[in-house]
């Protein structure tokens, strides 16, 4: 079905940049979609675009996206969404935000030789998650960008396999109640043959960094320009990244700006000489006695996030409170250690939200059973049986 747009061509863009834009208006979208066209636009050539969603109770915006695309080079699109607030996933909400996307895309692409083979998807937090969603029920999306968010959702029984390049890159604070389900969407999109670039955001929670992420800033750049030699790009950040990390005091830090870099989209087109520095580096810190430790440790944790993610239950999870505080105790006064006294905090939260679950379902056994519309939701189904709309957040850590 075609949407009737309504538009209008701004003639300015006083707060950034002096690129042409667009607003596109929706009968049933409280906010006009606001499209920013590439400083360097020639309608001859065709162009890269992405549809970034803002989070929950926010409005359209493209600065976020735009800090890390550069003004040159892609159409952006801040989109929204037809159902406002906490996002309930079911097919017919997912289709209505899906005719949007696909409406906005036949637009650009008709109007202003968007390239419809490189249209990608956008989105932090409520964002991160629609974002996820969409790649899965549109084949001819080219890949996305899930920011403070994860996979909770498959939308099909027998979900399609990717049938070309897909790249994914998924970014998170380590605070973040996201973060496990964060590492869930690599499990998962790797399982449909996309290819995952992962972003780790020490110290923060549901926040994006605020200077920006160089990784994704990498990630917008290949996907840019597929055809291009980046080695000469690669190798001027390598060498530069590398003289910043070996400023800084401690090994412990140097160590993880290490493991950021080689998980850095970049690292990839290093040629040897560089990428053998960068291992070098690396392997030079870990045969000290405080990086080993912290290495061991990273190991084991790494282990204990699988097996969280393997079954969320309440039984599962109070294995998890035990080996999370046993990990810390093993570990005291480390970094590892301190991650591991959050992730444990994480799961006694959990917990106590499970035993709030169980208390308001006993409750409402008596002295009659709840209306359908306020039945508590299940934390293991995450809907309610008669119910078959899939709620994000799963618990409260989970936005």
């Amino acid at each position: 079905m075609r949407l009737p747009i309504f538009l209008l061509l701004a003639l300015a863009a006083p707060a950034f940049g002096d690129a042409k834009r667009l607003e596109l208006g929706y009968p049933n979208l409280a906010h006009r979609i606001q499209i920013v066209f590439p400083e360097n636009y020639d309608p001859a050539k065709k162009w890269p675009l992405v549809l970034y969603y803002h989070g929950t109770d926010g409005t359209p915006d493209t600065k976020l996206i735009r800090h890390h695309t550069g003004e040159e080079g892609w159409f952006t699109a801040g989109m929204t969404y037809v159902q406002r607030g906490q996002f309930t996933f079911n097919t017919d909400t997912l289709n209505k935000e899906l005719t949007i996307l696909r409406s906005v895309r036949h637009h650009l692409v008709s109007k202003y030789n968007v390239d419809p083979k490189r249209t990608y998807v956008a989105g932090f937090s409520k964002g991160g998650w629609i974002s996820g969603l969409l790649l899965q029920a549109d084949p001819e999306l080219a890949g996305a960008v899930i920011l403070g968010a994860g996979h909770l959702h498959q939308i099909e029984t027998k979900p399609y396999k990717f049938g070309r390049r897909t790249p994914v890159f998924i970014g998170v604070g380590r605070q973040d109640g996201n973060y496990p389900l964060a590492l869930n969407a690599i499990t998962f999109f790797r399982g449909l043959g996309a290819t995952t670039t992962f972003d780790t955001w020490h110290d923060l929670e549901h926040n994006f960094p605020q200077g920006g992420s160089p990784a994704l800033t990498q990630w917008f750049a290949l996907e840019g320009n597929p055809t291009a030699d980046h080695t000469a790009a690669a190798n001027d950040w390598s060498t530069t990244r590398l003289t910043e990390i070996k400023a800084i005091p401690d090994p412990v830090n140097r160590w993880v700006a290490l493991l950021d870099m080689q998980a850095c989209p970049y690292h990839g087109f290093l040629d040897d000489s560089h990428k053998a520095a960068v291992a070098k580096a690396r392997t030079d810190l870990e045969a000290t006695a405080a990086v080993a430790i912290e290495a061991k440790a990273l190991a084991a944790h790494r282990n204990l996030l699988r097996d969280e993610l393997a079954e969320r239950s309440k039984e599962n999870y109070q294995k998890m409170l035990k080996a999370y505080l046993d990990l810390a105790n093993s570990i005291p006064d480390s970094r590892q250690g301190d991650i591991a006294r959050h992730d444990h905090y994480r799961i006694k939260t959990l917990l106590q939200h499970f035993d709030e679950q169980e208390k308001a379902q006993k409750e409402n056994l008596e002295p009659s059973a709840p209306d359908k519309e306020d039945a508590p939701i299940d934390p293991n189904k995450q809907n309610n049986p008669n119910d078959d709309r899939q709620r994000i957040p799963l618990n409260p850590l989970v936005r």
